[in-house]
């Protein structure tokens, strides 16, 4: 008897255990591991573009001076017109701007300005247009040394356009040696002396030969 029931226990065991748990034949579930949640990454932090500060001290090059562009050969004056009707002969100019009238001298200045491409106040004070410049002492120097005693080779006129031709500045003094040639080319050999005398590059730099025309020879302090 007791070896049938110990038959029959391990049998019903067996079937148990084939069946699985006697809860509705459902195992316990392991929750799930809880997963990552997954970020996007970081945006990267903007960028500053910074300029590069401007080198300072000692060691700082200093820019050229700007390049007035191509010298222009010295041309005949075209202006000769505008002379005669202020009411000046264009072949013989007063000797000084200071003996014109005051009404005569304002039309010549016009013709200053069409001629050097600038304003009045490009040699006035515009605070004091009778207050002396730097500008208005070369210009009055240049009318003397330039225009009342030198013609062209072919003796007609010389006068500001004939150099400037509408600039202010207008030698570029980059090549020292491409502007000693070009002066020689224009200033001399298509030049001539009113009166007749020899006519040479002391004829404006002295002699022995000044480079510093308006500071060394004329005596006229650069600009503060």
């Amino acid at each position: 008897m007791t070896d049938r029931f110990l038959v029959f226990s391990v049998a019903v065991a067996s079937i148990l255990a084939a069946c699985g748990p006697a809860d509705g034949g459902k195992e316990p579930q392991t929750p799930p591991a809880p997963t990552a949640t997954t970020e996007p990454p970081p945006s990267p932090a903007p960028t500053t573009t910074e300029t590069p500060p401007s080198p300072t001290g000692t060691g700082a090059a200093t820019p050229p001076p700007p390049t007035p562009g191509p010298m222009k050969p010295v041309m005949a004056s075209a202006m000769a017109a505008d002379l005669k009707e202020i009411g000046i002969d264009p072949k013989n100019l007063p000797a000084s701007l200071n003996k014109l009238d005051p009404e005569k001298l304002r039309k010549v200045m016009k013709t200053f300005t069409k001629a050097l491409g600038t304003q009045c106040n490009g040699c006035h004070d515009p605070n004091d247009f009778r207050a002396p410049t730097r500008n208005k002492k070369i210009a009055s120097r240049m009318w003397t040394d330039f225009t009342k005693a030198l013609t062209m080779q072919d003796g007609s006129l010389l006068y500001c356009d004939s150099c400037h031709q509408g600039k202010m500045e207008f030698l570029d003094r980059h090549d020292k040696k491409a502007l000693s040639a070009w002066m020689d080319d224009n200033f001399v050999s298509k030049m001539k002396k009113v009166d007749k005398k020899d006519h040479s590059c002391a004829t404006c730099h002295g002699d022995p030969i000044e480079g510093q025309i308006f500071t060394t020879l004329w005596k006229i302090p650069p600009s503060k």
